[in-house]
């Protein structure tokens, strides 16, 4: 009951919470601007694509951050030391499969300890992290925009479906029936990393983060929306994107926290 709440919450509010950045892949849909560069070191409105969820963890108070690094990893490496020398990297060496095997690939990094993960192709605003943290205290928790009005979220974005809990039943990009889209952001615990395991083991490399919370909420370990909408998000996946986001970000758009 409620001393047992007291007593976890004490717990999570003393420990120190670990977060990851996955910026393992290739970026293939971003060609041009990745031919010569490595999607997450793109620059947008004047930085870096990864220094934005580099910089909203870190102004939401999480300074023990792992980047999952597998393509072109050097160079990713070499120009985020120089900017963030406290960072850690994880290596992913199957960059060529899906995103579940990055966050496995920091397991050693995290340990036991929950854990924010966010996409190293992601804009986000630090309060969406701030959300998270503040929010209740299940260790598995996905950010979600209910209110998204972007074409490019809509269309391209995971769709998510909750019930009335508030747990995920539903997450995939083709679902019919949705109520929100996956910003990207996301708690996650040991149990996770267990699960996506079990899953490599049965499909080999092609293992994505959906399918992962898909199969838990399937067998009763469900992740909680978080709903963030209105907080400034946005993912870099296309050319388009980079010039939409681009233009906003030249029109003075503020998103701290």
């Amino acid at each position: 009951g409620i001393l047992t709440n007291i007593l976890f919450f004490d717990q999570r509010s003393t420990h120190v919470m670990k977060g990851i950045i996955i910026a393992a892949g290739y970026g293939s849909r971003l060609r041009p601007l990745t031919s010569t560069t490595p999607k997450s070191l793109v620059e947008i409105g004047g930085k870096s694509i990864i220094t934005y969820p580099i910089d909203a963890l870190l102004a939401a108070g999480i300074s023990d951050i792992s980047i999952v690094v597998g393509y072109r990893a050097d160079e990713i490496t070499d120009y985020l030391e120089k900017l963030y020398p406290s960072l850690h990297f994880s290596h992913n060496e199957d960059y060529d499969g899906d995103n579940a095997l990055s966050v496995y690939a920091a397991r050693s990094f995290v340990g036991d300890d929950p854990f924010v993960l966010a996409m190293g192709d992601h804009l986000i605003s630090p309060s969406i992290v701030t959300t998270l943290l503040s929010g209740s205290n299940i260790n598995r928790t996905l950010c979600v925009d209910s209110e998204s009005i972007n074409a490019s979220q809509v269309n391209d974005g995971t769709r998510v479906m909750a019930d009335s809990l508030g747990r995920i039943i539903e997450i995939g990009k083709h679902l019919k029936d949705w109520q929100s889209i996956d910003t990207g952001v996301f708690m996650m615990d040991a149990e996770v990393l267990y699960n996506i395991k079990y899953l490599m083991k049965l499909k080999g490399k092609l293992v994505n983060i959906s399918e992962v919370v898909q199969h838990m909420g399937d067998n009763g370990k469900h992740f909680q929306i978080c709903d963030v909408s209105g907080q400034f998000w946005a993912d870099v996946d296309t050319s388009e994107d980079h010039d939409s986001v681009s233009a906003l970000l030249r029109g003075g758009y503020d998103f701290s926290p």
